[in-house]
């Protein structure tokens, strides 16, 4: 065996190969006693040491680990065939029977990768929806039994998947139980200077967290000779509030409430100064927004209720004119869209549902030019007509822009892309840290839509402030040590 920088022989026995062999033979045939007999009989070359582990978990995050900027740092572990690493286990059910599972990937002491809640999101995060979705819901508060548990799988899914997560040490957590002891939950403060340096801008509300106590001392009691002297305590959860610091107070610190949807071991006794290793996974925007839009249903108006429920709409009492004269399909979409208070249009790809969305656009530009927006409050005044078109993708969107250049100035467009989208062609420093490896992957901007996308207009000469704008640019590429957080955050 070869052991690696990061690597730990501190549990390991070394045993001849040809015993091993027929360790696992005998196993394979389910012959037990054979199996025992050779285990017990086996020559064992042990590895352990007579030092004893101490603390590491306790880290300077200004001076241990730091990347030149601050941020990260690299690990480089080289493995093969044969090399032995350290993990913690623990079990699960599978098939109704209690099995051993790989909990902790140990890399180093001071870091290890939670593979429970990597290889299994929901168990740790949420909990399995037990009914399935509906064509038709009788009422808001089944709609919303049926989709805040499917919505909070996905939701723990896809952002355990998309990694980009931010770990935590040293953290200082109040914790609190029930009066049951069958909830836990806590708060830990993280400071304003160190949300900024760290560039954190997720919500600290809406984020998935594991927490882990590394080095906890076995209970002699129930210790096999085959278990580690110490192993590292591991729960998740799910932050439910973030506070932001009051004006006049010493301490700028935001603090975070959280609670704990699931822990495999129980919860050991700790100390009033312990600190925690706590793993921060944002939920990504989209989820958060799905989970929203569930859980504020019930207060929505009828139309929005209705659309969800598959309930019946009602039309519009007088029908607007003006339709143009399209063929018989494009016609009936057209007018369904522009009658009704909410049209799905579908059909198999190649069908024009492309086309006819940009001339439904079209229309209603039409049609609020006609009809003139009557103000309801004096504080709306300043307010103007727009068409809001939304797609599933950038492309899809693009598409639908590119039509309806076609209409030349009859429509006045603004491409809207996404925030990350413009920090790939405009980054400025930290934003890197901002963008997740799938949305590096993604194409940028069409160069076709380059006049009407907002994040290059705003650069042109016909805008009063394009010129700072374009400075700042500049001082970007040119000069970024030059900046400071107060010139990054405005």
């Amino acid at each position: 065996m070869t052991q690696t920088p990061l690597q730990n022989l501190r549990s390991c026995s070394e045993i001849q190969l040809s015993t091993w062999h027929a360790i696992v033979e005998a196993v394979r045939d389910e012959q037990w006693e054979e199996a025992k007999s050779l285990v017990l009989a086996t020559d064992v070359r042990d590895h352990s040491e007579t030092n004893e582990v101490h603390d590491t978990s306790r880290l300077n995050p200004d001076h241990t680990f730091m990347s030149e900027e601050g941020h990260y740092t690299d690990f480089t572990l080289y493995l093969k065939a044969g090399d032995t690493v350290q993990v913690q286990l623990t079990s699960e059910r599978d098939r109704s029977y209690w099995a051993p599972t790989v909990q902790l990937f140990n890399v180093s002491s001071s870091f290890e990768i939670c593979v429970e809640h990597t290889d299994n999101p929901i168990k740790c995060f949420s909990k399995l929806a037990n009914r399935p979705s509906k064509g038709y819901y009788k009422d808001v508060e089944e709609y919303v039994q049926i989709w805040k548990p499917l919505c909070e799988m996905e939701s723990a899914a896809t952002a355990v998947d998309d990694s980009d997560c931010v770990v935590i040490e040293n953290v200082l957590i109040t914790w609190m139980l029930s009066f049951d002891d069958s909830k836990l939950s806590g708060t830990f403060s993280l400071p304003v200077e160190y949300v900024k340096k760290w560039a954190i801008e997720f919500d600290l509300a809406k984020c998935l967290i594991c927490i882990r106590k590394r080095v906890l001392k076995q209970n002699h009691a129930d210790q096999s000779k085959l278990d580690p002297e110490y192993f590292t305590w591991v729960a998740h959860g799910l932050t439910t509030q973030c506070l932001d610091p009051p004006e006049n107070s010493v301490n700028k610190s935001k603090i975070i409430h959280f609670s704990i949807k699931y822990a495999s071991m129980k919860i050991p006794k700790f100390k009033w100064n312990d600190t925690f290793t706590v793993e921060v996974i944002p939920k990504l925007i989209p989820d958060i927004r799905k989970e929203s839009a569930v859980n504020n249903l019930p207060a929505a108006n009828e139309l929005v209720k209705n659309i969800a429920l598959r309930h019946r709409i009602l039309k519009e009492k007088e029908p607007p004119a003006g339709l143009p004269r399209l063929n018989e399909s494009q016609f009936k979409a057209l007018e369904q869209a522009l009658n009704g208070k909410f049209t799905v249009i579908q059909g198999p790809p190649g069908t024009g549902k492309t086309v006819v969305g940009a001339y439904i656009v079209y229309w209603f530009s039409q049609l609020n030019s006609k009809n003139p927006w009557k103000l309801k409050e004096l504080k709306d005044k300043k307010k103007k007509e727009v068409i809001l078109y939304c797609g599933p993708s950038n492309k899809s969107v693009d598409v639908v822009a590119e039509y309806l250049l076609k209409f030349g100035h009859k429509l006045k467009q603004l491409r809207v892309y996404s925030r990350q989208m413009e920090m790939q062609e405009y980054p400025y420093p930290g934003s890197n840290l901002q963008l997740s490896h799938k949305s590096l992957r993604q194409e940028r901007s069409k160069p076709e839509l380059r006049d009407i996308t907002l994040h290059h207009r705003i650069r042109m000469s016909h805008n009063p402030h394009s010129q700072a704008i374009t400075g700042s640019d500049e001082r970007i590429a040119h000069n970024p040590h030059s900046l400071t957080d107060a010139d990054i955050e405005e």
